[in-house]
């Protein structure tokens, strides 16, 4: 609204009123002036009281950075406000001359309603005729100027808020200013966090390093240690809060000398948050969670045999496994969680591990192969999940390796274990040879005693790779070379392979052979038709005697018969 009154023929001069105008002015100015101030004071204000209590809950409790800087925005966004306010005060405070003049009638009821009239008059709000009522009007206001002339209308504003403002502001920076000096290099620290730098807490003893988030099987133990600086006292505080709810203080030892402490945990059930206090220095908030390590659930083994043994795969599982050497093994396990990796350690020997491969559909199933040896015991299997848990307190699952036993030979022709021959002679080798996997060679083996060269006549086999074979081998002595001679003596067995290259041949008991003149096997040979048949009459005689002896038996038991019959004929 503006204050320059309107030119008509009927409006007062404009000098009329404008010493009353000017006053008002001055009073508009100083309310302006107070309200800016005041609001300016306020804002002031609660930027310091803010600071100071950030301040303190920073001191007490290790405000972290994110939290810092949130409430230092809160806290700029709230001054910014009040300042705008305030700046906002330089034209809401303006009152027009009108709302001045009751103001100040209001404080000075001496002026009857003259000064707001006069005002309105100077103001052209009114028409005035001319004449009488054009110079009573101006005399009006004339009297009115005279009147407010000693007065300082200004006294009206109340500048009351405005000094309680000041006092508030001047209080606290008074406070701030001690409590900064008194602070030192304390107040300068919390100062710098304030204002988002890095630097702690300003304590006696700071906790400088934690075990921080920590991960640990369910029933295991857990060990929680803090390092600190400057005081070192003798024990510290580990406030524990667990995901139910329950909360819990355990005491923090020192680690010996130095400037570690720790607090063992057992048989941990939940995760849970601590915050390590020793003296006055507090640390951040770390959890520690309790996950369930992984377990194998299932271990199925498929074993691939040799390719001579001609068998198909066959599975197994724990406590079965019965296995060859130089087989393959194929293991599937399962587990209980999914799985980052996983490791087979075999047992026995020098032992070694496998490395498993993790299923890229079904991370819970895990593959690997096995090389069987004639050392191999048994196997554990170690996992890790994908939370990077192991298992633990493997489970050993044995394993028995049945080894391939040589092939067992016998010869059954000639029976004797020494016989006589002559150097032309031809002799029927008898042998029977058995073996769990098939029969791959037969050799017969013999040599000159007593340290003659051992030589070897390959048998044919009736069937090559049968599990059981025997036969009749012709031995023609007259093709030896160099040839034998009277006199000499022939160690000769029979050796059986089988079709694995690792497993030693298998040795029929030996024989010996004896060369002599024809005149000599002639005699050995009657010597022998003398011997049977001696035996042949020894039987014959055995036998005439057995059937004496059975009719002897009959007739004694026909007679028993007959007197047992006598008496009841009689009584009839």
């Amino acid at each position: 609204m503006s204050d320059r009154p309107p030119t008509s023929s009927t409006a007062l001069p404009d000098r009329l009123g404008a010493s009353l105008r000017s006053k008002l002015g001055a009073v508009r100015r100083k309310l302006v002036r107070v309200e800016f101030g005041r609001r300016l004071a306020l804002a002031a204000s609660v930027a310091l009281l803010g600071l100071a209590v950030l301040l303190a809950v920073d001191w007490v409790t290790d405000l972290s950075l994110p939290v810092r800087t949130r409430i230092l925005l809160t806290l700029g966004g709230l001054v910014a406000i009040l300042l705008l306010r305030a700046l906002a005060a330089l034209w809401t405070q303006r009152r027009d001359e009108e709302s001045l003049a009751l103001m100040v009638e209001e404080r000075e009821p001496g002026f009857r309603s003259r000064l707001i009239a006069a005002v309105q008059f100077a103001r052209g709000k009114a028409t005035v005729p001319d004449g009488d009522a054009r110079r009573m009007v101006e005399s009006m206001v004339d009297e009115t100027e005279a009147y407010a002339k000693p007065m300082r209308l200004t006294e009206v504003v109340n500048t009351g808020p405005l000094r309680r403002a000041l006092v508030f502001l001047f209080l606290l920076l008074g406070l701030g200013a001690g409590g900064y000096y008194a602070g030192g290099g304390i107040t300068q620290d919390l100062l710098k966090r304030a204002f988002l730098s890095d630097v702690p807490v300003p304590r006696a003893t700071r906790v400088v390093w934690t075990s921080q988030d920590l991960k640990v099987g369910i029933g295991d133990s857990v060990t929680v240690e803090a390092e600190v600086a400057g005081h070192e006292p003798a024990e510290g505080t580990l406030r524990i809060r667990y995901a139910s709810g329950r909360r819990q203080k355990v005491r923090m030892g020192r680690r010996g000398n130095g400037n570690r402490y720790g607090a063992t945990l057992e048989n941990v059930q939940e995760s849970f948050t601590f915050v390590v206090a020793i003296n006055d220095g507090r640390s951040k908030r770390e959890g520690v969670r309790a996950l369930a390590r992984p377990s194998l659930v299932e271990v199925v083994g498929k074993q691939s045999y040799p390719s001579y043994m001609n068998l198909p795969p066959s599975t197994h599982r724990p406590g079965e496994f019965l296995l060859y050497p130089e087989s393959r093994l194929d293991l599937s396990i399962t587990a209980s969680h999914p799985l980052e990796s996983g490791v087979v350690r075999l047992l026995g020997g020098q032992g070694n591990e496998v490395l498993a491969v993790v299923d890229e559909v079904d991370r819970r199933l895990l593959r690997a192969r096995v090389r069987v040896d004639d050392a191999l015991t048994g196997f554990t299997v170690e996992l890790l999940d994908t939370e990077g848990m192991a298992s633990r307190d493997a489970t050993v699952y044995r394993v028995d390796v049945l080894s391939d036993e040589a092939p067992t030979v016998r010869i059954v022709k000639p029976s004797r274990q020494r016989e006589l021959v002559t150097a032309e002679a031809r002799v029927l080798v008898g042998y029977e040879a058995e073996d769990r996997f098939g029969i791959e060679k037969l050799v017969l083996s013999s040599r000159v005693l007593p340290d003659g060269e051992v030589r070897g006549i390959e048998v044919a086999l009736p069937e090559q790779g049968a599990k059981k074979v025997s036969g009749l081998f012709d031995w023609e002595l007259g093709q030896a070379d160099p040839p034998l001679r009277v006199g000499d003596e022939i160690e000769f067995w029979i050796e059986a392979s089988d079709r694995n290259d690792t497993t030693e041949a298998g040795l029929s008991a030996s024989r010996i052979l004896k060369v002599v003149t024809p005149r000599e096997k002639r005699d050995d040979l009657l010597s022998r038709v003398g011997d049977s048949l001696g035996r042949i009459g020894q039987a014959a005689d055995d036998q005439e005697r057995l059937n004496t002896v059975l009719a002897e038996w009959i007739r004694a038991q026909r007679s028993l018969s007959d007197e047992a019959l006598i008496p009841q004929e009689t009584n009839e």
